[in-house]
């Protein structure tokens, strides 16, 4: 068969087909380049996040806390910082098992999602310790924002099979830069104000203030 381009050129059919080829191959290449490219982001994601909650890990605010300050001091707003622990949770995992122990943080997860916005940052900090980033506060609302979430809780029942059972919440609370230059010193303060509420009865909400501060300079 013969075919006839623009200029009138004779182009056989192995010439045609040469250049399917070449186009053919030169496509999967490109997929493949963007599959791969796709991959690396999903496993970039994935080692960025929780398995069990589906919520950003300790890694995720290593990497990208430089970011998320940059922002709030360019804006000139407020981050809110909230340091949450489950009351008693190691005795779900011994009355309970395991299983059921990974059922309550899943839920966790869920009702703290509950009380924040879309535009904030919950992280699963390690067991059952969890960290809220509100970004863009004013000043003042973060520990309204706890006392939100610890009233969701204190009210939910998780469901377990054969029934129900509820947890309690204690949550630290500060405010950057509002109680401190350094944001990782921010982030040690809620973790005493979160130590606070434990010590004095669990079940509450407890906004950092400096008296509760004896350590070493951060």
């Amino acid at each position: 068969f013969l075919f006839h381009g623009k200029d009138d050129k004779t182009l056989d059919i192995a010439d045609i087909q040469s250049r399917i080829f070449k186009a053919e191959t030169y496509i999967k290449q490109a997929l493949s380049v963007l599959e791969a490219k796709r991959l690396m982001n999903t496993l970039r994601e994935s080692a960025l996040k929780d398995p069990l909650t589906g919520l950003y890990n300790r890694r995720f605010l290593q990497d990208h806390a430089n970011h998320v300050i940059s922002g709030v001091l360019r804006r000139k707003t407020t981050l809110g910082l909230i340091m949450c622990d489950l009351d008693y949770f190691k005795q779900v995992n011994d009355q309970y098992g395991h299983d059921v122990g990974d059922m309550v943080l899943k839920e966790t997860a869920v009702l703290i999602n509950k009380g924040v916005r879309d535009t904030d940052i919950v992280i699963r900090f390690g067991g059952e310790e969890f960290f809220i980033l509100l970004v863009d506060i004013n000043p003042g609302d973060a520990i309204l924002v706890a006392e939100k979430i610890r009233k969701i809780f204190d009210e939910a029942k998780i469901k377990v099979p054969n029934g129900s059972i509820q947890k309690t919440l204690s949550l630290g609370v500060s405010e950057f830069p509002g109680d401190g230059e350094g944001f990782w010193q921010c982030i040690k303060y809620a973790d005493v104000a979160l130590y606070k509420a434990k010590d004095t009865g669990r079940n509450k909400a407890i906004r950092f203030d400096e008296e509760m501060w004896t350590g070493d300079e951060f």
